[in-house]
């Protein structure tokens, strides 16, 4: 139990605070380095190629903007934004949904790459210069997670407790990291963008990001240092959606920057009150949308 604790930690700090950065090139000042760093996506089961193309891309440069962001799309199973279908179970969403959460990691690694290479694959082939080479890094990447995570631990230990211990290790993961992204989007206060694809809140990008990002770096000082640690920055999603190709360690230096460019300029800039405020405004903002359409700029 103790070592599937530690696990969950080293996963998730791996996650956020070393895969995140490299596949957005902030981890080196080298290309290389970040190239190969990427790949711990791949090793967690995820494809670090395709993160980043549809998170680098669509998610970073259309937040929020229903039909280009695929981050703010779990359809049927939730609606996450104004403009999205609206079902009957989507009333009670803000209740089921927290479970389904944990089961992030595990669609990554069994579905939604699978699912997302089928689907853009004609877009993928005119992006990526080494397509066929990229596609097989993703399965052998599938492989090797498996090989570590779940064949030879097989050997060691009988397997249905491998099987549990994977998929509650799993779901703890997944839960952790839906919930640090839901929370800086899809809350109560953030804008979404409805109709034109291409268009942004505001009239820059800063302006865009500022209405649709909020931070929840508000910790108690006893706790400052394992949040860092644990959340790989990623409470400060404002500073990040300015300046992705920071390393995490600068955004809470960058957080006062940002908010004398917004005390000069006049813009509003958005920050939940602690890390409990920030999960009941995403509660709240998902029974908002399991019910009567609401309509956003």
């Amino acid at each position: 139990m103790l070592a599937a604790v530690c696990l969950v930690h080293a996963v998730l700090a791996t996650a956020t605070g070393i895969m995140h950065d490299a596949n957005h090139g902030a981890f080196s000042r080298l290309g290389g380095v970040n190239h190969v760093v990427s790949y711990s996506a791949d090793l967690l089961g995820a494809s670090s190629w395709l993160w980043r193309m549809n998170h680098n891309v669509a998610h970073h440069h259309w937040t929020n903007v229903v039909g280009q962001d695929d981050d703010i799309n779990l359809a049927p199973f939730a609606r996450l934004a104004p403009g999205q279908r609206l079902r009957p179970w989507h009333r009670y969403q803000h209740l089921y949904l927290w479970f389904l959460y944990g089961f992030l990691t595990l669609k990554w690694m069994f579905v939604g790459d699978f699912l997302s290479w089928y689907k853009h694959r004609k877009d993928l082939q005119t992006r990526s210069k080494h397509f066929w080479r990229d596609t097989a890094i993703m399965f052998i990447g599938k492989l090797v997670h498996c090989t570590w995570a779940l064949v030879i631990p097989m050997i060691f230990h009988p397997v249905h407790m491998v099987l549990l211990t994977y998929l509650l290790c799993s779901w703890a993961v997944g839960f952790a990291l839906a919930v640090i992204f839901q929370l800086a989007h899809c809350v109560e206060g953030a804008r979404f963008v409805l109709g034109d694809p291409g268009r942004l809140v505001g009239d820059s990008a800063m302006e865009h990001q500022l209405a649709t990002t909020m931070d929840f770096d508000n910790h108690p000082r006893v706790l400052r240092w394992y949040a860092a640690w644990l959340l790989g920055g990623l409470d400060h999603q404002v500073e990040h959606h300015l300046a992705p190709r920071l390393p995490h360690t600068v955004y809470r230096a960058l957080a006062a920057n940002v908010d004398s460019v917004c005390s000069t300029m006049g813009w509003v800039r958005n920050r939940h009150r602690s890390l409990p405020a920030a999960i009941a405004a995403h509660a709240r903002h998902l029974y908002a949308m399991g019910r009567a359409p609401i309509a956003q700029a």
